[in-house]
């Protein structure tokens, strides 16, 4: 049903589209998190850096690729890689408010093994993750994202996220 095929695949076909679209790169960093009623303390300072790609930059949707790594929520490393897309729904004074979702893989051994008894996607110690998510970017080009993350298992409800990032180099 689910294997590393397919998300070559998927990401293949995706990133093909891009020789016609505007693109841009931007660097960032993982900035915390926010777990929803917790049943036990979870790390929420959770630094990190990432590099992503966003096609289609200036229109109402755009979509793109992003990687990295961050210390987890168990003050573990954790290195992902996820697609998203947004649509533009609002602009707010001189910045656009962005809303949309998340899916990728995240390192996460603490969690692996949980994750295959409720028959959820994992790629070795990789976990499926995938959420909405709401981003804010002003005029110069600063980002601020928030993500969530609902969580099947009972140690929280749900985790927010947040990051950062900003343009770099020429546009495409």
């Amino acid at each position: 049903m689910f294997n590393r095929l397919s998300v070559i695949a998927a990401l293949a076909c995706l990133t093909s589209t891009t020789a016609l679209a505007e693109t841009e790169l931007r660097i960032g960093a993982n900035l915390g998190s926010l777990h929803i009623a917790p049943e036990q303390d979870f790390n929420n300072f959770n630094p990190g850096l990432f590099v992503s790609t966003t096609f289609r930059a200036e229109k109402r949707f755009q979509y793109g690729l992003q990687a990295g790594a961050y210390s987890n929520s168990y003050s573990e490393r954790t290195i992902y890689a996820l697609s998203f897309a947004n649509w533009r729904v609002a602009n707010i004074g001189s910045a656009e408010l962005r809303v949309g979702g998340f899916a990728g893989f995240f390192e996460y051994p603490v969690l692996a093994e949980s994750a295959r008894g409720w028959g959820w996607p994992t790629l070795g110690d990789y976990v499926l993750a995938l959420g909405p998510s709401v981003k804010l970017r002003a005029q110069n080009g600063l980002e601020f994202s928030v993500g969530f993350l609902p969580v099947a298992g009972k140690e929280a409800a749900g985790v927010f996220t947040f990051q950062t990032s900003i343009p770099f180099g020429a546009r495409r």
